[in-house]
């Protein structure tokens, strides 16, 4: 069989997920496909259930890394796959039915160098539903960007914003022929930056669909983006980028630029995500040291005006600005926001007393309530919903109850009604005290921040 697509997946101890992650693989509409499975010494069991499914599909291959590397297994994978375009699939992920199919048949219509979609990311909630969320690579003022041939100064301008590379698949001889492969870093340490920038830099012709094939799984405690070490990881991908000769001599005008706006946003957006986790600690040397490296490019690259205050939303551009300057005042104001934010979910958890919420209101708003809820342990016991059409129905696994049977629920249960709209609130509030509610029990006033 000649293979369409080759599917790399390299996995490391995901025995709890990769049954999921193969069956939507082997599942694939487009049959086509060349499963090359690179495991680095799982000791949980992942590896043999690669066995068991190798000897069920013919397509399957299971290679072994004895470095626990991603980007040596990925190269691993590109090295022996032999389909006309190549996919990532992380293990602990997987992917709808017609993923590849769907991609397939745009890459090869088009000429593509790659095509690529939206993803969803998911996690737990508290019932153990999981909750989606769709990750769309364009704006509202760009939606004209979906589904047409991008060149390659407007791949350029996406350097910063398309950084996973599972969403897509990627000419083969395209790779090869421009020497594109994997930073060889140890463990998972966001080798896919470098990858892509590399494909940005010598892509001619790419494409981006509007649909959501890939899901992500969030809330992985061995995911390399929790780790403490992110900014010395994200340090030693750019700067094994600015060493690699065919790739740096090739960044020119407009490339240039968003290469080190991507490096920019890499950097403040790790940096305080690891601050936050270290409490405000930059000292730190997980901090201390990649920073350095990092300063000394960014103030460089404004010198040379590679970047520039144009290129930023202000605020952002601030914090860059502060950060560069003085890592300390930049802590001490990212401590304010950190206890701004727990002051908020404080004041909620005061005016629910602890108890369960019924959450009226079904729309985004109610979602987005339902999300800051589960997120800080707070019982979340029904929606409730003045439509009629959603009675009975179930949101995200959320029984949806009319607004007669929320005093029974509130009483029996000890639970308090939270009112997500913004409009109509003053009307919702006299309804509900009119079916005998307690005003004691209604909160119309949602903390500033949550929604």
């Amino acid at each position: 069989m000649n293979a369409k697509v080759s599917v790399i997946l390299p996995s490391l101890n995901v025995a709890n997920y990769i049954r999921e992650c193969l069956n939507s693989v082997i599942n694939q509409t487009l049959y086509e496909l060349e499963i090359i499975c690179v495991d680095a010494c799982s000791t949980d069991g992942t590896e043999e259930i690669l066995r068991e499914y190798a000897k069920r599909d013919e397509r399957i291959v299971i290679l072994h890394s004895e470095i626990k590397s991603y980007g040596k297994q990925v190269n691993m994978g590109l090295e022996f796959a032999g389909g006309e375009y190549i996919a990532v699939l992380e293990t602990d992920d997987w992917i709808v039915p017609d993923m590849y199919q769907c991609l397939y048949e745009y890459a090869v219509a088009d000429k593509l160098d790659y095509v690529a979609a939206d993803f969803d990311v998911f996690y737990e909630l508290q019932n153990g539903c999981n909750y989606y969320s769709r990750r769309a690579l364009f704006p509202p003022n760009k939606q004209d960007w979906y589904g047409k041939i991008l060149y390659s100064e407007q791949i350029a301008t996406l350097r910063a914003s398309d950084y996973v590379l599972w969403r897509g698949i990627y000419d083969r001889k395209f790779l090869n022929g421009n020497h594109i492969r994997m930073h060889e870093s140890a463990g998972a340490a966001f080798q896919d930056m470098g990858f892509l920038q590399q494909v940005k830099t010598f892509a001619e012709k790419a494409k981006y669909i509007n649909e959501s094939f890939y899901r992500y799984r969030q809330g992985r405690e061995a995911a390399s983006s929790v780790s403490l070490e992110g900014l010395r990881y994200y340090a030693g991908e750019f700067d094994w980028l600015n060493r690699r000769e065919a790739f740096y001599s090739n960044l020119k005008g407009i490339h240039k630029k968003y290469y080190y706006f991507t490096m920019s946003i890499s950097f403040i957006t790790k940096y305080e995500q690891v601050l936050e986790c270290l409490e405000g600690n930059w000292q730190d040397i997980r901090l201390a040291e990649p920073y350095k490296w990092f300063r000394k490019q960014m103030v460089a690259a404004i010198n040379k005006r590679l970047i520039e205050e144009t290129m930023y939303k202000k605020e952002v551009w601030e914090r860059f600005m502060i950060l560069l300057a003085s890592p300390r005042t930049h802590a001490v104001q990212a401590v304010c926001k950190k206890i701004e934010k727990e002051e908020i979910m404080k004041l909620l958890l005061h005016l629910t007393k602890r108890r369960p919420v019924a959450i009226f209101g079904c729309g985004n708003r109610g979602e987005r309530l339902m999300h800051f809820c589960n997120s800080n342990n707070i019982p979340i016991a029904s929606f409730c919903d003045n439509n009629a059409a959603l009675h009975g129905e179930r949101k995200l696994g959320i029984r949806i109850i009319p607004p007669k049977e929320l005093k029974d629920e509130l009483y029996n249960k000890n639970e308090v009604v939270i009112l997500s709209m913004k409009e109509g609130k003053e009307q919702v509030k006299e309804q509900l005290l009119n079916l005998g509610i307690e005003i004691d029990r209604i909160i119309d006033e949602i903390p500033e921040g949550i929604l």
